[in-house]
């Protein structure tokens, strides 16, 4: 099992942050720095040499769930696309943001660089995902990472259309799909209980 302390930092407090903006409330101060539990730093090494690069991540549906959540973000992406920020989180939180559907051992995110990481994955198929919330939290998540590049796909689908939920320009996003399996997890925090302590598995 996944440490529930990684869940509630890189999941639950974003549900937190969503049904607060949902409900009609305004960000709070920290938005931006409660934003950073989503863009950590993707570090690889390989041909393009060792490398970090930040990236938008977030869990992925189960198998089970995934073809009808990528149908519900390609909807929400294309076809019934929400009025304004506070309908998106809303829909969000019904539609995606369901702990019981959620793979909470597999992380996705969209290559749109293309260059080191995207280099540097392909030969390997491993990074680690650094994130730090200032000023002491920080997890080292370690991970063996899979490439979804086919338009069939659901997992590419579903990050695509749920990145255009955000970002659609009149054109659907079409970016190569990276799913980072969770291989080891350290609690980088300054705090007692961190320091690069292992907690999984």
């Amino acid at each position: 099992m996944i440490p529930r302390i990684f869940i509630e930092y890189f999941y639950l407090d974003r549900i937190r942050l969503l049904e607060k903006l949902c409900n009609g409330g305004k960000s709070p101060e920290n938005f931006l720095l409660a934003f950073t539990r989503t863009t950590p730093a993707v570090i690889t090494d390989g041909p393009a040499g060792l490398s970090g690069s930040i990236k938008m991540v977030g869990f992925v549906p189960k198998k089970e769930y995934i073809e009808e959540m990528a149908e519900k973000a390609y909807k929400y992406a294309y076809l019934e696309r929400p009025r304004n920020m506070r309908e998106t989180t809303c829909i969000l939180l019904r539609e995606f943001y369901v702990l019981d559907k959620i793979d909470t051992s597999v992380i996705g995110g969209l290559e749109m660089g293309f260059k080191h990481s995207w280099t540097n994955i392909r030969a390997t198929g491993k990074a680690t995902l650094l994130f730090y919330t200032p000023p002491d939290t920080s997890f080292e998540v370690r991970c063996s990472v899979e490439i979804r590049n086919d338009d069939n796909d659901p997992y590419k689908k579903y990050l695509n259309s749920l990145h255009d939920i955000f970002h659609y320009s009149g054109k659907k996003s079409n970016y190569p799909a990276y799913l980072f399996h969770i291989k080891e997890i350290y609690d980088n925090s300054n705090t007692r209980t961190g320091f690069g302590r292992k907690i999984y598995p």
